[in-house]
């Protein structure tokens, strides 16, 4: 995948005459050296060019190249392996392995700063930046690459969806056989599953989002082609037993609570996040691309 490359021509070339700086240069062959400088929004390469004869005064060059140049590229890159591994549920080692260096080198250039600001809801929606509905388009995590080898269910879309305190994780799941037939001959099936936790950030990261599951909820979508979301949801609340002390136990939320504990368990760190991706790791290591979206109806 190319990248546009300006180049930038230093003040003292351009006292140089157009024919002699074609005559001295065409036989240019070797870069000696280049030195990286960031200003800004700009990456700067100075190279130092030298004839064959390496003789001669040395001339410098400067390539510019851009940080939203070099983000866009590398989520085209990204995009294009989810799109040929189908989201890393069938990567190959070799995949995973560029997916992995992809996203370490956009976790270099990650343009925001304190990611976890106001996920827990006590701050304005617009110092949220998590906020709103994401989409996965990529994943090394096992516990959802696992899903795909169920014979009975097959995992189709998969959200995050972000309303500080609240974040949802949202898989939908539709028959195995159906994916064997075109859509004009098979009837569509639909569950929908969401676990539902409460986000906050973790004391002294700014970039972890900590979490305490809540409940999960399974929800028939369609069946055969027809709409069931009437139908009462399958659901399971897991913070029954914390509500039901509580009425006895004054403070006991405090007592539970792992917000000053950086590294307890539940958590997951954002290694990169701007207006259409967002990167997160979760604390077995697995790794999350998801892109923002306007809705996330089945």
């Amino acid at each position: 995948m190319m990248i546009s490359i300006n180049i930038i021509i230093c003040y003292h070339l351009l006292a140089v005459s157009v024919f002699s700086f074609t005559e001295s240069f065409t036989s240019i062959t070797q870069i000696k050296s280049f030195l990286r400088y960031s200003t800004g929004n700009q990456l700067l390469l100075a190279a130092n060019v030298h004839n064959d004869d390496d003789t001669g005064p040395e001339s410098g060059g400067c390539v510019s190249l851009s940080v939203n140049q070099k983000s866009s590229a590398l989520k085209r890159e990204l995009l294009q392996l989810a799109a040929s591994y189908d989201r890393g549920f069938g990567a190959t080692p070799r995949a995973r392995e560029e997916a992995s260096d992809i996203i370490q080198q956009l976790a270099v250039i990650n343009p925001t700063e304190n990611a976890a600001r106001g996920i827990d809801g006590n701050g304005e929606d617009d110092d949220a930046p998590l906020k709103g509905a994401w989409r996965m388009i990529w994943t090394t995590a096992l516990d959802v690459v696992s899903l795909a080898a169920s014979p009975v269910a097959a995992p189709s879309a998969i959200y995050q969806v972000i309303d500080p305190p609240v974040a949802i994780n949202i898989i939908d799941f539709i028959p195995r056989v159906q994916t064997f037939f075109p859509p004009s001959v098979a009837q569509n099936s639909l569950l929908r599953a969401e676990v539902g936790t409460r986000a906050y950030p973790r004391f002294g990261k700014p970039n972890r989002v900590g979490l305490v599951f809540e409940g999960i909820k399974l929800q028939p979508v369609e069946i055969f082609g027809q709409k069931v979301d009437g139908l009462p949801p399958l659901s399971v609340d897991f913070t029954w037993p914390q509500n039901f002390l509580a009425q006895f136990v004054p403070g006991i939320d405090d007592l539970w609570s792992t917000q000053n504990d950086p590294d307890a368990l539940g958590y997951f760190d954002i290694e990169y996040l701007d207006d259409e991706l967002l990167v997160i790791k979760q604390q077995g290591g697995g790794r999350f691309a998801l892109v923002k979206v306007n809705n996330y109806d089945p």
